[in-house]
């Protein structure tokens, strides 16, 4: 107690609390503290705790070591004691509109023969399996991710992305579930057999889907677009008898269309592949398209061969020949009528629903046609002659008149034409040859200019030249002057070399026979007839003084 009596031990202990406080706040917000920026999420590494049990990838919670199964989604701040735990950030798994994920658990235990044998492969996601005491199983998830943005953990999952199936407003779609109850535990029936099933069983389901967008596991279950809009397609390879003997070939149109209801039963029905082909422009569209194929030509042909039978070649030939004859038109929509009643019903109770039969143009056998119409031919052909007569006649007075009119329209527009011509051509004449004149004069103005400048450049090089020469004679007769007052240009030459040298010079060592000696030994030699300090010439060119010449 009397340590905390003194001053001295009170301000120590409180300069330990507060230094206390600065580290723990140090390592808090330097140490421990972790960032997670938008768009990522955090992954914790334990460092301590029991070891794994055996198939288990992820911790379920800080008593285990390794990576933690939970992963923090949300961003923002966290705090995690680098001694204890590790960490990941990561980004987050974008999963585009149109798109979702299917997930695979890598960690847990095997599935149970039980469930296996139930159908039930697929593990889930939902809190009562993962909160089942027996533990979580590993394998592909049921449930799918949808578009966003997740913080998926790598390390407890695996995933693929799969298209979305978009059921449009003509169509529906057809579920086939993978993955549910065995259907052989359904009661047999066999007046009547099972294409569908009810929901939950495995195989194609009863119940059709709307139109919409659908986000499904391809390994639960898959959905067939499935068109129920109305189609037209022109069959060109139908050919009856008639009751007369002979092979008619019409082309008919049929209008039909998928019964929205009966859509899985026609896809189970009609397709080998899980596909079901509905084009029917072209002809090798109507080749694959197992409705047509397999429905509505079977049930078609077999019926015109029955009905069509019934009926003369020669009414159908009429037919094509007038529409205005009421009692021609009879026998084809007759026969058309037949055959929708009875191809209509058949097809219903496959799912086709046949709107419409339509008997189109016939191709009846070339001789029976020029036996029958020949007659008729002629009669129309003749009638088809007087009014085309008449038709030619008054064309012809109206021809005459509009040619007329053309010609006389014609001569005024040629008119019009010579007069804007000579105008134009007038004006055409009249600029070119003010253009003409103004170039002459602009190639007069630049004639004499250039004329011009020749003389003056010519003036100013003959006065320079004439600068030069006066500047060279200037300088040649300074020469001249200089080297008059000495003997010869040797001399003048020497006077200038010594009064270059003069000034840099101050005593030079060295012998008269000496190489440097000699350089300048023409230079130290007064020239003959220069006086000597002693005032008697030199006459051979030596000087006197010192012989050695060392000054």
């Amino acid at each position: 107690m009397e340590f905390f009596k003194k001053p001295r031990s009170l301000v120590i202990l409180g300069a330990a609390v507060a230094a206390l406080v600065v580290l723990w706040q140090f390592w808090r917000w330097e140490v421990e503290r972790i960032e997670v920026k938008e768009g990522n999420y955090l992954v914790r590494i334990h460092r301590w705790g029991k070891d794994l049990p055996e198939n288990q990838l992820v911790a379920p919670d800080d008593s285990y070591k390794g990576v933690m199964l939970n992963v923090e989604g949300q961003e923002g701040r966290y705090f995690l004691n680098p001694l204890i735990w590790s960490y990941e950030i990561l980004e987050r798994v974008d999963v585009p509109t149109g798109k979702c994920l299917v997930l695979t658990r890598k960690f847990g235990k095997d599935i149970p023969k039980d469930r296996l044998a139930q159908g039930q492969v697929l593990v889930s996601r939902d809190e009562e399996e993962i909160n089942d005491e027996r533990g979580m199983f590993r394998g592909i998830v049921r449930e799918v991710v949808l578009p966003g943005r997740h913080p998926l953990n790598p390390y407890a999952y695996s995933w693929e992305s799969v298209d979305a199936i978009n059921i449009g407003p003509d169509q529906v779609g057809v579920r086939i579930l993978k993955v549910g109850k065995d259907p052989r535990e359904l009661p047999i029936d066999p007046k009547q057999p099972r294409y569908v099933l009810p929901d939950g069983y495995r195989g194609v389901q009863e119940a059709v889907v709307r139109n919409g967008t659908y986000y499904v596991n391809p390994y639960l279950e898959s959905i067939i677009p499935v068109e129920v809009r109305s189609h037209k397609a022109e069959l060109t390879d139908i050919e009856f008898p008639s009751r007369d003997g002979f092979s008619l070939k019409p082309h008919v149109m049929v209008e039909y269309q998928v019964l929205r209801d009966k859509a899985p039963e026609v896809l189970v029905r009609l397709t080998d592949e899980g596909i079901l082909h509905q084009l029917d422009s072209t002809q090798q569209q109507q080749e694959q398209n197992e409705i047509l194929q397999k429905v509505i030509l079977p049930h078609i042909r077999g019926y015109a061969r029955i009905e069509g039978s019934n009926f003369d070649a020669r009414d159908f030939i009429f037919t094509s020949a007038g529409p205005a004859n009421q009692k021609a038109i009879n026998p084809r929509e007759r026969l058309q009528k037949v055959l929708l009643q009875k191809v209509q019903p058949r097809c219903r109770e496959l799912g086709i629903d046949i709107r419409a039969v339509t008997l189109g143009q016939m191709n009846p056998p070339a001789d029976l046609a020029d036996q029958i119409s020949q007659r008729d031919l002629a009669r129309v052909e003749r009638e088809k002659n007087l009014i085309r007569l008449g038709q030619y006649k008054e064309m012809q007075k109206l021809k005459s008149i509009e040619a007329m009119k053309e010609q006389n329209r014609e001569k005024v527009e040629a008119d019009t034409r010579l007069k804007v011509a000579k105008t134009l051509a007038q004006q055409n004449k009249q600029t070119e040859e003010l253009k003409l004149k103004q170039e002459l004069d602009s190639a007069q103005i630049r004639l004499d200019a250039a004329k011009a400048k020749a003389e003056g450049i010519l003036a100013n090089g003959r006065a320079e030249a004439a600068i030069i020469n006066l500047q060279n004679e200037a300088e040649v007769a300074g020469l001249r002057k200089s080297v008059q007052g000495f003997g010869n240009a040797g001399q003048f030459a020497q006077y200038q070399m010594i009064m270059r040298l003069a000034p840099s010079l101050r005593e030079i060592f060295a012998s008269d026979e000496s190489e440097f000696a000699k350089i300048f030994a023409n230079y130290m030699t007064p020239p003959v007839g220069t006086p000597s300090k002693t005032g008697s010439p030199v006459a051979d060119g030596t000087r006197p003084g010192n012989v050695n010449g060392q000054k």
